[in-house]
């Protein structure tokens, strides 16, 4: 995924707050993008002579989209259950030693 920092620099005469690609850009003000939700502003912005834009590098990452898999369930409930366990266990000794003292 790449980031990008886009700053819109609003004409004389012209409005201060403009929309594009769903983004609203307000005169002077930096705003964050990345390729995933706004690959095409990425792509187009540099052409813009109203816009100064600085394009991070790709890191290789890209933003998985859906729902998650049976398989990811399943390991967020084991870790859930576990973690669950632990701090059961964790209060039991907690307990377990007020008794002795």
């Amino acid at each position: 995924m790449r980031t990008a920092k886009a700053t819109y620099n609003a004409p004389k005469g012209d409005n201060k707050v403009v929309e594009m690609g769903g983004v609203t850009f307000y005169d002077g003000q930096e705003v964050e993008l990345n390729s995933d939700d706004h690959g095409h502003l990425i792509n187009k912005l540099p052409g813009n002579p109203h816009f100064d834009i600085e394009v991070g590098e790709d890191d290789g990452e890209k933003k998985k989209r859906g729902r998650p898999s049976n398989a990811e369930k399943a390991a967020a409930e084991q870790a859930a259950a576990d973690a669950a366990k632990k701090e059961a266990e964790a209060q039991a000794a907690a307990g377990q030693g007020a008794k002795n003292a």
